[in-house]
């Protein structure tokens, strides 16, 4: 296969997405994550897709229930959702030629196709449209077939904080007003004292 196909998948629920920046946990230069959780009879065609082309290039299916492109959905009791989870992913190279890093972030727009800055961060839970890049892949006598992000909508946002500020009252007497006079300048002693 010499040209990459496209394909676009349902929209979906973001699962630990990597968009703003990329997750370093397991990827020594970083990969980004776009995957999604949709359905299962709305996945049905992309996994057919993936599968012609994994016969095609591996001359074997993917696993039906988890692979390289896609797994089931499993509650916590151990039984499948009736949902699938698309794995939508693209680690970061170093160049041996240059020594600079390859950073592959996708393109991530809002709904009206316009860019959403690094500065954002795409939570789990976001609905997401991602156009991806069937990668028929071969590396070190093996050969497989993957899901790589190029294009990501964001069509409803739900940023990831820690905590909850839902759990603080809003009080009239804040440290955001002028509290100037209250504080002394000297009061822990001069600098070289330190």
């Amino acid at each position: 296969m010499s040209e990459k196909p496209h394909i676009m998948l349902p929209m979906g629920v973001a699962r630990y997405p990597a968009l703003h920046m990329p997750d370093t946990k397991f990827v020594e230069f970083g990969e980004y994550k776009a995957d999604v959780v949709v359905p299962a009879e709305k996945a049905k065609p992309i996994m057919k897709k993936l599968q012609e082309v994994a016969k095609e290039h591996t001359g074997k299916p993917l696993a039906k229930s988890k692979n390289s492109c896609w797994e089931a959905v499993i509650d916590d009791d151990g039984e499948e959702t009736g949902e699938i989870m698309f794995k939508v992913r693209v680690k970061n190279k170093m160049s041996r030629k240059t020594g600079k890093l390859w950073d592959r972030r996708p393109m991530v727009i809002d709904g009206q196709k316009n860019p959403i800055s690094t500065d954002v961060a795409v939570g789990g839970g976001s609905k997401l449209k991602v156009q991806a890049e069937i990668d028929a892949w071969e590396a070190a006598n093996k050969r497989g077939v993957s899901l790589r992000p190029l294009i990501v909508q964001v069509v409803d946002l739900k940023t990831w904080q820690k905590g909850d500020l839902d759990a603080f009252d809003e009080i009239d007497d804040d440290y955001g007003e002028d509290q100037s006079g209250d504080y002394d300048d000297n009061q822990y002693g001069d600098d070289d004292d330190y």
